[in-house]
């Protein structure tokens, strides 16, 4: 008997953590060029903690799969939103209480940045699945 597949797809998810990652730098070096130091590390700081926030959801969600799991999964899923929330907000806090001197306009700017890759990954992955 052949192995079953697993019926949740987790390269969309690599993909999205991978593309995430990338944003980390690009935002530090593009506050650094619109700015200056501060707001390349204000950035990069907003970059991680939605970075970070996001690997916890995205390891959280998809440790189980398949049809017998689905309960499991859709706590998985709750669990996984309950601690990225919570991460986001401890982190903000840290940071806005912890580092000085801090640009908070970069800050945000660069976990916009990083949070944008949730809605872009899905189109950009569609559109390349449409060529092949």
């Amino acid at each position: 008997m052949s192995r079953t597949s697993r019926m949740i797809d987790r390269r969309l998810a690599k993909a999205l953590v991978f593309l995430q990652t990338l944003m980390i730098p690009i935002s530090a070096l593009i506050a650094w060029l619109i700015k200056d130091e501060v707001a390349a590390l204000s950035a990069a700081l907003g970059a991680s903690v939605c970075w970070l926030a996001s690997c916890y959801f995205t390891w959280q969600s998809f440790r189980t799969a398949g049809a017998r799991a689905s309960k499991q999964v859709l706590l998985n899923m709750y669990r996984g939103m309950l601690g990225k929330f919570a991460i986001l907000i401890v982190g903000f806090i840290l940071i806005l209480s912890n580092v000085k001197p801090l640009s908070p306009v970069a800050l945000f700017c660069g976990f916009i940045l990083v949070q944008s890759m949730t809605w872009i990954a899905p189109y950009w992955a569609s559109r390349l699945q449409k060529r092949v």
